[in-house]
């Protein structure tokens, strides 16, 4: 398969006998591809207007379509006076790091708040319970950012064992970044396997070590307030996920 572009839709390039008449084909219509894309334009977030999302959040905490906003939008909002109270949405495990195939991830957001709240994005497995449970899950391919910090950290996490890159970009508030990962089972050209981290599309770190290869994984997004001081909203213009089959 060709090199990944996140400038546009992912066609398919090759030139198999077999797979002519999918040359071109956008890749949400291809059969050799798993693909999930939410642009977050129902008219609610709930099971009786059909999401496809398990929501894990705090008693304070909500998730919600925000009515009548361009390209369609999901906010992740915390209690105003809760520290440490946060909302999450995950799907089912589907996709996994295999030989020979490519895994792709990508996210548009925002949050109002950068300094005190938690952020997490990309593949992880399911965690329970409690939206902070994807911060300490113990296999993940995400971007993160701390509490007290406005750097966007990238991590491979395999078995609670991390590799952790500083992107080398801050996040600042009410403004969208773009979060894009590429993860390449292992292959003649990479042996063991690679994950690469783009920041608005730019890349920015390469791992090749604690690739959690050995688990399906699901995508997930994740806020959480760091401190009791006024509600904290992070925003989601799309998530985006597909794989080889």
């Amino acid at each position: 398969m060709a090199g990944v572009h996140f400038t546009g839709p992912i066609l398919f390039a090759g030139v198999n006998d077999n797979k002519k008449w999918f040359k071109d084909l956008p890749i949400d219509k291809n059969p050799d591809y798993v693909v999930y894309f939410d642009d977050f334009d129902r008219v609610g977030f709930d099971s009786a207007t059909g999401h496809r999302w398990t929501v894990v959040k705090d008693s304070g905490a909500s998730v919600a379509i925000a009515a009548d906003q361009l390209n369609g939008l999901l906010n992740l909002s915390s209690a105003g006076t809760t520290d440490n109270d946060g909302a999450s949405i995950q799907k089912n495990e589907i996709f996994q790091v295999q030989e020979n195939k490519d895994l792709w991830f990508e996210t548009k957001v925002r949050t109002s708040d950068v300094t005190d709240t938690d952020l997490c994005f990309g593949f992880t497995i399911n965690f329970a319970t409690n939206p902070e449970n994807m911060l300490t899950a113990t296999d993940r391919i995400v971007f993160q950012k701390d509490d007290g910090d406005a750097s966007i950290l990238c991590k491979t996490e395999k078995d609670g064992t991390e590799t952790s890159t500083d992107s080398g970009v801050d996040m600042t508030n009410d403004t969208d970044v773009t979060l894009s990962i590429r993860a390449q089972g292992p292959k003649d050209s990479n042996h063991t396997g690679q994950v690469e981290f783009f920041v608005n599309r730019k890349l920015v770190a390469t791992h090749t070590a604690n690739i959690p290869s050995d688990e399906i994984l699901t995508i997930a997004a994740m806020s959480l307030s760091g401190n009791a001081t006024g509600t904290k909203i992070t925003t989601l213009d799309y998530m985006f996920a597909a794989s080889d089959r």
